[in-house]
């Protein structure tokens, strides 16, 4: 039996076709494989990126504070060394602006005087969830425990205040931090950090103001040349977003600082 040219490349063609269906099948009828999504550097830079608190460090033991970008602005106020300020935005300018003092004056200081809270000896987050933060490093450990605020049993501690143009909600005399204005739906129940045998508990007053905490935000770092431990929260969203540094020196409680991070 004879058969022309065209008769074998069709032959040719159709079985290519079936071998290719056959094979495709075979994929299709395999276990899909799983991806585990893993956080990108982006991620974990986004993360830190409201944590623009930094510690003076001058040989002088002080750093000046200038009214404005220069060496020959006016000294409006010192800040010592190993205090913290907060950063507003670093412009990769030699000056930065910083808030200072009890009535969060404004000013600046130079760059080569300060070292940013994330640059320091990270204290490793052990776990994390919606009501749990746990943190480990040597002989520290650090226990975060938040909980949903019940609104009914607390409402008789909420009071409003005029300021200016705009109303004030307080809570137990206190400005609220987190809420915009909102009820609260978490707060935080206890704040306790552990150095050996010492323990070391962040006053009630110092959290009973700060509402809608992130666990998953929030970080810890050790300062080994003033041995020094600070816990830094970035909590809420969007117009009640904030951030607070709380600060323990040699097993002391030293106190905190709560900004808004915009």
């Amino acid at each position: 039996m004879k058969i022309n040219l065209s008769t074998l490349l069709l032959i040719i063609i159709f079985t290519l076709q079936s071998c290719g269906e056959e094979k495709q099948k075979a994929i299709e009828k395999k276990e899909p494989q799983k991806i585990t999504e893993l956080k990108t550097d982006s991620e974990e830079e986004y993360i830190t990126s409201f944590c623009n608190f930094a510690v003076i460090v001058d040989k002088d033991g002080y750093v000046n504070i200038r009214e404005k970008e220069s060496a020959n602005s006016k000294i409006i106020g010192k800040i010592k060394s190993g205090e913290a300020v907060f950063i507003f935005e670093d412009l990769d300018t030699d000056w930065l602006n910083i808030t200072f003092g009890d009535d969060e004056k404004s000013g600046y200081i130079h760059r080569s005087r300060i070292k940013y809270i994330k640059d320091l000896e990270k204290i490793a987050s052990v776990d994390s969830h919606n009501y749990k933060a746990i943190f480990h490093l040597n002989n520290i450990d650090i226990d975060i425990e938040t909980d949903d605020f019940d609104y009914e049993s607390n409402k008789k501690y909420f009071s409003e205040t005029a300021k200016e143009d705009f109303i004030i909600k307080k809570y137990k005399d206190l400005e609220m931090w987190g809420t915009d204005g909102t009820i609260p739906k978490s707060y935080y129940k206890s704040i306790t950090v552990k150095i050996g045998n010492q323990e070391i508990e962040i006053p009630k007053k110092d959290i009973q103001d700060l509402f809608n905490p992130n666990n998953d935000y929030t970080e810890c770092y050790y300062d080994k040349v003033n041995n020094s431990i600070y816990i830094h929260l970035s909590n809420s969203d969007g117009a009640g977003s904030y951030v607070a540094l709380f600060k323990i020196e040699n097993g002391v409680y030293k106190g905190r600082q709560v900004e808004i991070p915009f």
